[in-house]
């Protein structure tokens, strides 16, 4: 199975919390958030997980690398 995840957002309304880093790399706990998404889709079967990408990219495929699908939204589509 596969599932999307839609990372691609600012995080505007996150103010400082998103300046430095995207808002799916926000730590809870120990692990970005969007670290626990991907455990749990994974424990529910998904094999196959895709992320669209707009603001500082690279954070998330820099961390990630392959475990992931990403692609690039060069404007955001809203």
């Amino acid at each position: 199975m596969r599932a999307l995840i839609l990372c691609a957002g600012f995080g505007t309304r996150l103010g400082k919390l998103a300046k430095e880093i995207p808002k799916p790399m926000i730590k809870v706990g120990n692990y970005p958030v969007l670290e626990h998404l991907i455990f749990h889709l994974s424990k529910y079967g998904i094999t196959q997980i895709m992320v669209n990408l707009h603001y500082k990219p690279e954070v998330i495929m820099n961390y990630f690398g392959t475990r992931l699908l990403y692609s690039y939204e060069p404007t955001l589509l809203g």
